[in-house]
């Protein structure tokens, strides 16, 4: 199966091809949040580097977020056009998941944690998903172990394993909450979400039967943007 990964959640962004679980090619945007000049190009860089056509794509594959909602706004509104477009089939994958993928398996939990600005952080807890080699492949690194969280540092503090691995900027700006006994508290990159793990998860979220409606994918916002929130608390 050939997937074209679109990631545009976070401040880089980026796109990715994936063959049959490998990547084929990766492409990450410039830096400044350009992803609505940058996206467009960049696929159609990326498909001539390789010698394909976007009609060789059997699933568009786009990260929901949450993140950044202008970001998640171009990354869905373009996997949808090229869907529909093209008569694909497109599946959303959550930006934890995506992220999670980026540490290496071994038997302390882990919890990627971004920042969602007003005291509130975005989080997911994972507990490491131990496989046999005939199942590698087919199954993720990490198995969820929590909703996709919006919550207060204080509270998802009190609902951490012991131990636990963390990191994110979610973490960077409530550090002082965060340090405590067995929370090991790592590199705030490794919470950067790759293009790649966007079409490799698609992929494997799609043969395992996982279907979306086009007319259905939708940013994962999670919670309303600081300006209607701020809107309906003024007229309320």
């Amino acid at each position: 199966m050939k997937v074209l990964g679109i990631e545009t959640s976070s401040i880089i962004g980026g796109v990715a091809v994936c063959k049959d679980r490998n990547t084929v090619i990766t492409r990450d945007f410039g830096t400044g949040m350009q992803h609505g000049k940058e996206l467009v190009p960049t696929i159609k860089s990326i498909f001539k580097e390789i010698g394909w056509t976007l009609s060789n794509i059997d699933l568009i594959s786009v990260d929901v977020g949450p993140g950044s909602y202008t970001g998640l706004r171009i990354g869905v509104t373009c996997a949808k056009v090229l869907a529909y477009a093209l008569k694909k089939p497109v599946i959303g994958v959550p930006i934890f998941d995506i992220i999670a993928e980026n540490y290496t398996i071994n038997s302390t939990p882990i919890c990627p944690v971004i920042d969602a600005r007003r005291n509130h952080v975005y989080a997911c807890i994972y507990n490491p998903n131990f496989i046999s080699n005939k199942q590698a492949g087919k199954s993720t690194k990490w198995k969820k172990q929590s909703e996709f969280l919006v919550i207060k540092p204080v509270e998802l503090l009190n609902m951490l394993p012991r131990p636990v691995i963390i990191f994110g900027d979610g973490v960077t700006n409530y550090k002082n909450i965060f340090q405590q006994k067995d929370i090991f508290i790592d590199k705030e990159e490794m919470a950067m979400p790759k293009p790649e793990y966007v079409a490799l998860l698609g992929e494997l979220m799609y043969s395992s039967g996982q279907r979306c409606k086009m007319e259905e994918l939708a940013p994962l916002y999670l919670r309303q943007a600081e300006a209607i929130e701020k809107f309906e608390k003024e007229k309320g």
